[in-house]
């Protein structure tokens, strides 16, 4: 390697298997430049996030275990820098309550890849907690301080990195970005399987999360026919609505696949779906079933929005309608149910995008600039 950085160490409570690619991702761009990565890490929440954000009595003895956890990795990282020094330490998502204490602790500069803002999505896309009330403003801090603690913070794409400098009111020089990569992603996508005389399949994936708009989707769907959808977790709500409102043309699978799965439910489908909701927050991200989809060479039908429209407009893999408008959602797909060689062709495109944009090789390159950066940077006092 001609670059900079040798070595990272990786250091947090990461989560990593199905539904969890990031951290495999990052990995898989440094081993593309030839960085060695070693790891100190703790066990992540997995799907327990969420249970714990709706039972409040088991609050104190998370803190408890995350203190806990937080020494042990403090132990762990020094042992790890005493036995060969890297050149910068990266604290992987989600690592708010860990990031602090890694960089008490480290004598190289630490990474932070926050990946997800918790202010943005507890209060401003999932409007679970009001903006200005007590919780909003304690995200917000949490935010903060673990921006302030890390020398450089990554997030997904440029307007993520923006918002979050904004939010916080760290310099925004802090700041950089990192796409998303598939971890996971066939040498050789399978072919794009003609319709024939049935229906258009469209797949969609995920936990139906206010970002993914799945009822302006199940809608547009309904008055969209011969369209059928083949649906991978939405919430309760989301699969009874959908069953109403599609009946016969509905493909319910279950509220989780494994990688494998997905990867066969790809394989089938002719069009994926992206997001379609109206938050600020589906405005600057590219979703994962869009990285995902392009990796299989599966064209991609997802609201119109400047995160999505900048990096693959142009591309001919992607469709888009205004976000949160079933109408006009609904109308594209009639329009591509007549003519699926639409569909086809940006197929073709599918793949392609995905290299130029989100393969391995293009986050090593990014990495390359981003780790050059870091190790020129000066420790901060902490």
């Amino acid at each position: 390697m001609t670059g900079v950085a040798r070595s990272v160490v990786f250091c947090g409570a990461w989560d990593e298997g199905p539904g969890y690619p990031r951290a495999a991702g990052l990995r898989q761009g440094l081993q593309s430049l030839g960085v060695a990565v070693r790891e100190c890490r703790a066990p992540g929440l997995g799907a327990g996030k969420q249970r714990l954000l709706r039972q409040p009595w088991r609050w104190p003895a998370a803190l408890l275990r995350h203190r806990r956890q937080r020494a042990g990795l403090v132990r762990d990282l020094r042992a790890a820098l005493a036995a060969e020094r890297p050149d910068a330490v990266l604290v992987p998502y989600p690592g708010h309550h860990v990031v602090g204490a890694v960089a008490s602790a480290s004598t190289v500069p630490v990474v932070l890849d926050l990946f997800l803002s918790a202010y943005d999505t507890v209060v401003e896309d999932r409007a679970a907690v009001a903006p200005g009330s007590l919780g909003a403003n304690w995200l917000r801090e949490c935010d903060a301080r673990a921006c302030a603690a890390a020398d450089l913070v990554l997030l997904d794409t440029p307007a993520n990195a923006a918002y979050v400098a904004a939010l916080t009111g760290e310099p925004a020089e802090r700041f950089a970005w990192l796409p998303l990569s598939d971890p996971d992603a066939v040498a050789r996508p399978a072919p794009w399987p003609e319709p024939g005389q049935g229906p258009l399949e469209v797949l969609f994936f995920g936990t139906g999360v206010p970002l993914h708009g799945l009822r302006t989707l199940v809608d547009a769907v309904a008055t969209a026919p011969p369209t059928c959808l083949r649906l991978v977790g939405g919430t309760a709500a989301d699969r009874a609505h959908a069953q109403r409102a599609l009946g016969p043309r509905l493909r319910l699978e279950p509220g989780f696949v494994d990688r494998p799965r997905l990867q066969e439910l790809l394989d089938r489908c002719h069009l994926v779906a992206g997001v379609f909701g109206t938050s600020g927050k589906a405005q600057r991200v590219v979703p994962w079933k869009v990285v995902h989809a392009l990796a299989a060479a599966r064209p991609v039908i997802t609201a119109d929005t400047p995160a999505v429209c900048g990096w693959l407009d142009g591309s001919g893999a992607l469709f888009t309608a205004p976000a949160g408008d079933a109408s006009a959602l609904a109308g594209l797909l009639r329009e591509l149910g007549a003519a699926p060689g639409r569909v086809r062709e940006a197929a073709a495109a599918a793949r392609p995008a995905y290299d130029r944009h989100f393969a391995v090789e293009r986050a090593g390159e990014r990495w390359r600039d981003l780790l050059e950066r870091a190790v020129a940077l000066p420790r901060r006092r902490r």
